[in-house]
């Protein structure tokens, strides 16, 4: 355990203050012990993956953020595959392509950890984690973990319904068999659109707003007048408008302030509320 790390290093973004302390538990028994001792202690408790899709404060965050990347853990079925909430994602699509076992084809460009993409039912290209997952192994704020099967979560656009409600621990999911060569293609293409359709070259943290149904944030946004304006040192991307950039300085408070501003601004002028895709830590007051 680490105390006082900047939380900028460990996000996207790389903006945010300085964590009390950090934790890298390496089984989901350590982690579960750091739980214990938290709520025994009542000391708040954070769960952060690989940072991404993630603003956090610039004051910081109290107590302990406990970080999954260590959660890797692997198993190999018949097309099916048991990984570890901090294993990631991008690496787990290329590892089930060149398996020739499809349907994480959406994924390779995806940055963040499993967890986060099975709460989050991250997606890209047309596909999405949702049909993908046979079960998920969660730990509940009692600190009982379970199983729970598809057909006990809710899956919506970039929403589960354990968001908010319990940390993903482990996830099983189920692939089709498919085509190595068209499949590793089919990643390179999406790789190659990535590449040229979103500021890779700068600090972000994907896509900060959903997209209403039936048409686009980055559009919306565009046409009011958004791509390329700064608050401080964040930027919507002048590349992709869905995005705000970090300059090399930028605050959470930039970051919020051209939020803010977008959204009040594509109202008024289009009568859609942008709703927000990237999740914001900060203390509890």
């Amino acid at each position: 355990m680490e105390r006082n790390y900047p939380l900028h290093q460990l996000t996207t973004w790389k903006i945010g203050g300085p964590a009390e302390a950090v934790f890298w538990p390496s089984t989901i028994q350590d982690l579960l012990t750091v739980w214990q001792r938290a709520q025994k202690a009542q000391i708040p408790l954070w769960l952060i993956g690989r940072g991404s899709n993630l603003l956090i404060s610039d004051e910081g965050l109290p107590g302990i953020v406990v970080i999954t990347t260590a959660l890797r853990s692997i198993q190999w079925e018949d097309y099916r595959v048991q990984v570890g909430a901090g294993y990631s994602l991008a690496r787990l699509a290329q590892e089930v392509g060149e398996r020739g076992w499809s349907g994480l084809e959406f994924a390779r460009g995806i940055p963040g950890s499993v967890g986060g993409a099975v709460v989050m039912n991250a997606g890209a290209h047309g596909g999405e984690m949702a049909p993908l997952i046979q079960n998920v192994t969660v730990l509940w704020p009692n600190g009982t973990i379970r199983k729970l099967e598809r057909a006990e979560l809710k899956f919506a656009y970039r929403s589960c319904s354990l968001r908010g409600h319990a940390w993903v621990l482990e996830t099983k999911l189920a692939l089709s068999q498919g085509n190595c060569e068209q499949i590793l293609k089919n990643m390179k293409e999406n790789l190659v659109k990535r590449i040229a359709n979103q500021p890779l070259e700068k600090p972000n943290a994907g896509s900060v707003f959903r997209n209403p149904p039936g048409d686009s944030a980055g559009r919306l946004i565009e046409a009011a007048g958004w791509k390329g304006k700064t608050i401080g040192e964040a930027q919507v991307s002048d590349k992709h408008a869905n995005f705000i950039v970090n300059l090399g300085k930028a605050s959470s408070r930039d970051v919020l302030a051209l939020v803010e501003g977008i959204r009040n601004d594509v109202q008024s002028k289009y009568g859609i509320t942008l709703q927000t895709e990237v999740e914001y830590l900060e203390a509890k007051s």
